[in-house]
């Protein structure tokens, strides 16, 4: 059983104590009610610039661009737990999120440094099935493991308009209920090693008989250029 559990809740609303603000810390909440150590990260309060598609993360393993990010960046890799929150809009995940998940950048994807993570996602928005959608895209991050698989404790979308009014979340029980619930589920998964076999296991074929074999040599073949972190960081790992 693991101990000493890290779990970051990433919130990309730029509204401190908005719907989906709440939510996230209610999840946090319910995570340290599990003995989990719980770090909340709100994106808004960061400096944090546009992804310039310079690759230079995978040659040095950070990214050159003089702003807060690896900050975030040290955060996310050190959890073993990670909590996102975007408000819906226009049908998908908010801009800051999006520029959240470009400035991880290929280099975490590439080194699989999300790989042993448990992840959830959370969303909020006037239709019910837009925040649902949106949440489980959230965690799309988790599901493409290279070297290394994520699992995926769980998800929640919740719709703020009922019967033409908006609800503010930090006063429904019942949803405060639920986000406290999926904190504690991604905390326990986290202690009792939970795998989920069948968690994702069509792409995770695919990825294992296709791309992985295509990866390994790519980054073996530059791993004293273009790929020399991506190289170092799965060797020293012992995945490649």
């Amino acid at each position: 059983m693991k101990k000493n559990i890290k779990i970051v809740g990433v919130i990309s609303s730029p509204n401190f104590n908005g719907n989906t603000a709440s939510l996230v810390r209610e999840a946090l909440n319910g995570a340290k009610e599990e003995g989990a150590s719980v770090t909340e990260i709100f994106l808004a309060d960061y400096k944090i610039e546009f992804c310039k598609g310079c690759l230079i993360c995978n040659v040095k393993g950070e990214c050159p661009i003089p702003d807060n990010f690896e900050e975030v960046r040290k955060l996310i890799y050190e959890a073993d737990g990670i909590v996102l929150g975007s408000p819906t809009y226009a049908l998908e995940y908010n801009a800051l999120m999006k520029c959240f998940f470009e400035r991880l950048g290929t280099y975490t994807l590439y080194a699989s440094r999300l790989g042993g993570k448990y992840g959830v996602g959370i969303s909020t928005s006037y239709n019910r099935n837009g925040a649902k959608k949106v949440a489980k895209k959230l965690t799309s991050i988790f599901k493409f493991g290279i070297f290394e698989r994520s699992y995926v404790s769980g998800t929640l979308g919740i719709h703020t308009m009922v019967n033409g009014v908006e609800k503010k979340v930090c006063e429904s029980t019942n949803d405060l209920k639920k986000a406290n619930e999926l904190g504690r589920k991604i905390a326990r998964d986290i202690k009792l090693n939970n795998r989920y076999p069948l968690q994702n296991i069509i792409m995770r074929l695919v990825i294992a008989l296709y791309l992985k074999p295509i990866f390994k040599n790519f980054i073996s073949k530059h791993k004293e250029g273009k790929e020399h972190a991506t190289y170092s960081s799965l060797q020293q790992r012992g995945l490649i």
